[in-house]
C-alpha cells in the first residue's frame, strides 16, 4: 500500500498508537508538529500561521485524509487556550487543508463532551451545562468542521473517544501510578473508586480511528468499548494480573478527586461506529489488561 495519511499530535499517547496502527497497515505516515523533531516524517509548523501550513502542502503531496490529534493542555480542562489558541489553530489547519484539497478530516474529541449525561450515550447529544473550556473548544471546532465540510462538499468526522488505557500514558496517570507502586513494592492509596468508566484498550482505539479514517460521510462518532466497569474492579483486575499482593491496595484512603466526583455511569452507543466501519472493538477488559501488563513487563 502506497497511501499516505497525515497526523497532528503523533507524539502524544493516542497519537503514537494511531501512527503505529497506520504504519503496521502499510500506510506511509507523515506528521505535523509545533515542535522540532529529528524524525524526517515529522514536520514542524506554527499552526497560528496559515502560510506555514499552506507551504507544507506546496512541497508535499496532498493527502486524502488528515487526522487531527494535536490539542494542547488536554489535562487542564479549564485552561483558556481551549477556547482561544487551540480552537483558532485547529480552524487554521482545517481551512488550509480543505483549501489544499484534503478530502477527509478527522477531529478527535472525548466522551467528556457528554457532560453529566448517564446511560447509553448517543452522538445526537452534546452537553450544554456544567462543561469546561476543553469541552466548549471541542464542541465549537466540531460544529465549525461539520459546517465547513457541508459547504465545501468534503468529509469531516468528529470522534468522541472514551477512556483509553495502555502502556505509555502520562507519568501521573492512575495506571502508571499502579505500575510504579507495584515495582517499588509499596501500598497503593486510592479513592473509593466506585465510579464507572467505559474503558477501551489503546490499540483498539487506534484501530478504530484507522477504520473511521475510511469514512465516506461526515458526522460525530463514538469510539469506546460500549461497556462499563467500576474503576475499583478495573484496578483489582490489573493488580491481580501483575501478581501483586491485594492487601497493598488501599481503597478509600483519600477522597474522590474533584474531577471525578460527578462522573456518571455512562457508556458509548456504538451503532454509528458499526454502521460506518462494519467494525466493533472485540477485546475484553480482561484480555486488554493482560495485553497491557505483558507490554509493561517487556518495558522493564
Amino acid at each position: 500500500m502506497n497511501e499516505t495519511v497525515w497526523l497532528s499530535g503523533a507524539r502524544g499517547f493516542v497519537g503514537e498508537y494511531v501512527r503505529r496502527s497506520f504504519l503496521n497497515a502499510g500506510y506511509t505516515v507523515k506528521c505535523l508538529s509545533n515542535t522540532a523533531s529529528d524524525d524526517e516524517n515529522i514536520i514542524q509548523v506554527d499552526y497560528s500561521k496559515r502560510d506555514q501550513i499552506r507551504k507544507v502542502f506546496e512541497t508535499h503531496d496532498v493527502p486524502e485524509t488528515f487526522i487531527h490529534l494535536g490539542w494542547g493542555n488536554v489535562y487542564e480542562t479549564h485552561h483558556e487556550s481551549h477556547i482561544t489558541s487551540n480552537l483558532e489553530e485547529s480552524i487554521n489547519l482545517l481551512d488550509e487543508l480543505y483549501s489544499c484539497g484534503v478530502k477527509r478530516f478527522l477531529s478527535i474529541g472525548s466522551s467528556s463532551e457528554y457532560g453529566d449525561k448517564t446511560g447509553l450515550l448517543q452522538e445526537t447529544y452534546s452537553a450544554t451545562e456544567g462543561v469546561n473550556n476543553y469541552v466548549i473548544g471541542k464542541q465549537r471546532f466540531a460544529k465549525y468542521g461539520l459546517e465547513a465540510a457541508e459547504k465545501l462538499n468534503r468529509i469531516f468526522v468528529h470522534v468522541r473517544l472514551f477512556y483509553t488505557y495502555g502502556v505509555g500514558q502520562k507519568h501521573n496517570s492512575l495506571i502508571n501510578q499502579l505500575f510504579t507502586t507495584y515495582v517499588q513494592g509499596g501500598k497503593m492509596s486510592l479513592s473509593p473508586c466506585e465510579h464507572f468508566r467505559d474503558y477501551l484498550h489503546i490499540a483498539e482505539a487506534a484501530e478504530g480511528i484507522r477504520k473511521i479514517a475510511d469514512a465516506d460521510q461526515s458526522g460525530i462518532v463514538n469510539l469506546g468499548s460500549g461497556k462499563v466497569i467500576k474503576l475499583k474492579e478495573f484496578v483489582q483486575l490489573l493488580w491481580n494480573e501483575l501478581g501483586a499482593n491485594p492487601d497493598l491496595l488501599v481503597f478509600g484512603s483519600h477522597d474522590v478527586p474533584t474531577s471525578e466526583q460527578s462522573q456518571p455511569r455512562s457508556f458509548a452507543d456504538l451503532s454509528t461506529l458499526n454502521e460506518l466501519t462494519k467494525w466493533n472493538p472485540s477485546l475484553s477488559i480482561e484480555a486488554g489488561i493482560k495485553k497491557m501488563v505483558e507490554q509493561f513487563r517487556l518495558s522493564l
